[in-house]
């Protein structure tokens, strides 16, 4: 962080904005071309809830420099506080691969995962946070989830988040899942049996109860025809 960027964010910590833009304007007014200091003047508007200033001003931030990673950042938070969710997923993710950090990354993960099913934005961030933090459950319940979604493995993730936290509610669904895209139709029945208990109802629980019930019923069908 610049000695600007920290003097700034003390006056946005402090809440003292009139201050914060007074520095930033002369800032500008010596280099009106720093990337840097058009996204501090958008976290301040952001902060002082003038969303259509924010805005603006982060935007001229990437067309100064288009690969700036806190532009990016603060795109996403400006997107999100104007309620545009999905676009605010979509910088938020270009943020991230640009340069990685931790912060509330697992927040927009779950987002990413939950509400909006974009897997392939969600996975990078999962893995970044199951390496760093090999302890956060619900990292590798993401991961899982992610290569679940994406038909990749994903049972070693899954059984992480269920040894470090099994009340995740649809951990075992997920397990059953992977279970039966491997197709260890005992486990899957082990795992679905658990999904059962807790969501009898759910979509998803049902849907592979019934293609295990299927699949049980060709193996059967298959060995009278031996």
């Amino acid at each position: 962080m610049s000695e600007f960027s920290e003097k700034v964010g003390g006056l946005i910590e402090a809440k003292q904005w009139n201050a914060a833009l007074d520095e930033i304007q002369i800032a500008l007014d010596q280099n009106a071309s720093s990337a840097e200091h058009w996204v501090m003047q958008s976290r301040v508007f952001l902060e002082m809830k003038r969303l259509s200033y924010a805005l603006s001003s982060v935007q001229h931030a990437l067309s100064l420099s288009p690969n700036f990673a806190p532009a990016h950042y603060q795109m996403a938070y400006v997107l999100r506080a104007r309620g545009q969710v999905a676009d605010a997923i979509v910088s938020y993710a270009r943020a991230f691969n640009l340069h990685p950090v931790l912060g509330d990354s697992l927040g927009w993960c779950h987002a990413m995962v939950l509400i909006f099913a974009q897997y392939q934005l969600a996975m990078p961030i999962a893995e970044f946070w199951s390496q760093q933090r090999p302890d956060e459950a619900g990292a590798w319940f993401l991961l899982g989830s992610c290569r679940l979604a994406l038909r990749l493995d994903a049972i070693e993730a899954l059984l992480k988040a269920w040894a470090l936290e099994p009340s995740i509610l649809d951990l075992p669904n997920n397990l059953g899942g992977a279970y039966l895209m491997k197709g260890d139709l005992i486990q899957a029945q082990h795992w679905l049996n658990i999904a059962s208990e807790r969501q009898a109802d759910d979509e998803n629980t049902l849907s592979n109860l019934a293609l295990l019930n299927k699949l049980n019923k060709s193996n059967l069908l298959a060995k009278k025809t031996e």
